[in-house]
């Protein structure tokens, strides 16, 4: 729940806690969490400031630091640690076997530079602005579902909690081929019936679906062609791996084809399904298989606009109707290619795409500000503040 550099919302909650205990783990402006254990030693150290006082609390993997003001302010302190400099000090100190540990003792014996007030000023200048163009991401992309949502009568709709209905043998094993009883809940006939009241069509003939490989864990590697696997992907991009797969593997041919091309959606069809994204530019990425490659083979149906259905409850109701019913979560290809997507008015899928696309213009415009935030702590640790300054203006 780190975005980048700052935190985002819980998608878990507690109330086992007393009041007092929520007031001691509340999360206030300007604290920096930062990851003291992770089965994944990239993570560990890795850390996100608080930009507005919150009601939310923080979990045990999770260290809260509250700086010294008049040493350094929490922007600098954030930006360092994400740093390589900052890095190097965290993997210096960090314990490593199944999981990887930082604990509170060994951060206090790390090394941070402290900057003057003008640099450290001027740091803070850019993550604030890294994180208003952030908030304006959202609230853009918000404003395409709410835009989706409302073309398809559905920006009110609550899903039925009801959990009986009648059906015939034929009504419901001999149309669906499923027992299950969870398959046949009433929310999934009322959203059934607010698609349909627009124009649709099954997801089969709106994309080619491809399926991409699986060499199993023994062909994992620690260099060579990136792997991506649906835990690496959100709906808001793709993030970095720590496994490889070795170019030897595979031919010219194989591996042009296997590269998601730019356009490609992805679809995630094992573990947490019904997750799209889609590909901005050309890549050199292998992903898994339990990630589909969607290619669109139609005119009056936009990629962003399509997108934007995979991961909206449009798609999410279909998609937890087909795949429920087990422990581990897989949504056949098969049932993928029957699911109803609608299809609005291109004028308003054009809407929709222009606000995706200035959603992710200023996500990575947020994300080349804290970029420079580090390169200009970098440059002021390697040469000088002079020169880190000029970086800033």
């Amino acid at each position: 729940e780190f975005e980048s550099n700052f935190i985002g919302t819980p998608s878990k909650y507690c109330n086992s806690i007393t009041q007092d205990t929520f007031e001691s783990l509340k999360l206030l402006k300007n604290d920096v969490l930062i990851c003291r254990t992770n089965g994944n030693h990239r993570y560990v150290g890795k850390s996100a400031v608080v930009m507005e006082d919150t009601n939310f609390a923080y979990a045990s993997y999770l260290l809260k630091i509250r700086q010294k003001k008049e040493k350094i302010n929490s922007f600098t302190l954030s930006i360092f640690l994400n740093s390589k400099y900052g890095r190097q000090e965290i993997e210096k100190y960090s314990m490593v076997s199944n999981q990887a540990n930082f604990s509170p003792a060994k951060f206090k014996e790390i090394k941070i530079p402290i900057f003057s007030n003008n640099f450290q000023s001027g740091i803070e200048l850019l993550v604030k602005s890294s994180y208003q163009k952030l908030l304006e991401s959202k609230s853009l992309y918000k404003e395409s579902e709410e835009l989706l949502l409302q073309e398809l009568d559905l920006l009110d709709f609550k899903p039925s909690d009801e959990n009986i209905a009648v059906k015939s043998f034929q009504e419901s094993f001999g149309n669906s081929g499923r027992l299950d009883s969870e398959y046949y809940q009433p929310k999934y006939d009322e959203l059934l019936k607010h698609i349909k009241k627009t124009k649709f069509d099954r997801l089969g003939n709106i994309v080619k679906i491809k399926k991409s490989i699986e060499p199993g864990s023994e062909a994992y590697q620690n260099e060579g062609i990136p792997f991506v696997r649906v835990a690496n992907v959100t709906k808001f991009g793709i993030t970095d791996t720590d496994i490889y797969l070795t170019k030897d593997m595979f031919s010219e041919k194989d591996l042009k084809q296997l590269h998601p091309t730019k356009e490609t959606i992805l679809l995630s069809k094992d573990g947490t399904v019904g997750i799209a994204y889609k590909i901005k530019n050309e890549t050199d990425i292998i992903t898994s298989g339990a990630l589909l490659h969607l290619t669109i083979k139609r005119d009056d149906v936009f990629s962003e606009y399509l997108t934007l259905v995979l991961n909206s409850l449009v798609v999410q109701l279909q998609a937890q109707r087909d795949a429920g019913g087990s422990i581990i979560q897989h949504w056949k290809p098969s049932e993928i290619e029957e699911i109803l997507i609608p299809i609005i008015d291109q004028s308003i899928q054009a809407q929709i795409e222009e606000k995706i696309k200035k959603s992710f213009e200023l996500k990575e415009e947020s994300k080349r500000l804290l970029d420079l935030a580090k390169r200009a702590v970098e440059t002021a640790i390697e040469e000088s503040e002079e020169r880190a300054l000029e970086m800033l203006r």
